[in-house]
């Protein structure tokens, strides 16, 4: 099944009398289950091409369909709502509360759902054990280390069972170990069934997915599957 398909999509930004194409003709389906990073220089286009495929933006023309459907005609409300409900996000600047608790800052996503309020908490603490965190949960988000923070935004983004994931350049403000740490938890989570999209601009970080998607001005310059790179830690499929 495709969980996401593009055909011919294009979005160009307006400023005065000034146009710049920021995607042109991108044409790509990811099937459910697979773990594609999307790779290019700055001003490629994968962020923007992010941004419309987790609702975040709209295209200019052609198609854009989610789990077969079309949803660029939806009012920006019963986006957010769809957004919510099947989508996960994990952003490079953890976009955390840094006084609340991890166990506040993962149930955010509860308060604007329609999960009744008595499941949030363990749901949210599921969520929090998920990437190992268990015993942070009631440390404000502050007193965290870079890693850490993103684990929790990690749990975040799970803790509404979303069908798809989208990593923006999550190990871009982590150092090589805590970087390595994350990117294990998102091929875990993978191997456990979970939909990944990834942004980077990391070799060493596209090399967990099992599919690389290379941008250049807009345009898709290569499609390639790849061998997934190998983990040793145990606990992890290899």
């Amino acid at each position: 099944m495709f969980l996401i398909e593009t055909h011919n999509l294009s979005k160009t930004y307006l400023e005065g009398a000034v146009k710049t194409a920021a995607l042109e003709d991108v044409t790509l389906s990811v099937r459910a289950g697979e773990f594609v990073a999307i790779m290019g220089p700055s001003g490629s286009g994968k962020s923007t091409l992010l941004h419309i495929l987790g609702f975040l933006d709209r295209e200019s023309s052609g198609e854009y369909r989610f789990t077969g459907e079309t949803f660029s005609n939806l009012p920006d409300d019963k986006l957010a709502e769809i957004r919510n409900r099947k989508f996960g996000f994990v952003f490079q600047s953890f976009n955390l509360l840094p006084r609340f608790s991890v166990l506040h800052n993962v149930m955010l996503p509860l308060h604007y759902s329609a999960v009744p309020e008595s499941e949030w908490l363990p749901k949210a603490a599921r969520a929090i054990k998920s990437v190992g965190l268990a015993h942070r949960t009631d440390y404000p988000a502050v007193q965290l280390s870079g890693g850490e923070k993103q684990r929790v935004a990690i749990a975040r983004a799970l803790v509404n069972d979303p069908m798809l994931i989208f990593a923006d350049e999550p190990t871009g403000n982590l150092d090589s170990k805590s970087g390595q740490a994350v990117m294990e938890i998102l091929e875990k989570l993978n191997n456990d069934g979970r939909t990944i999209i990834l942004i980077t601009h990391e070799t060493y970080t596209a090399e967990h997915a099992g599919r690389i998607i290379k941008l250049r001005d807009g345009r898709i310059e290569s499609d390639t599957k790849v061998e997934r790179r190998r983990n040793t830690r145990e606990g992890f499929v290899k």
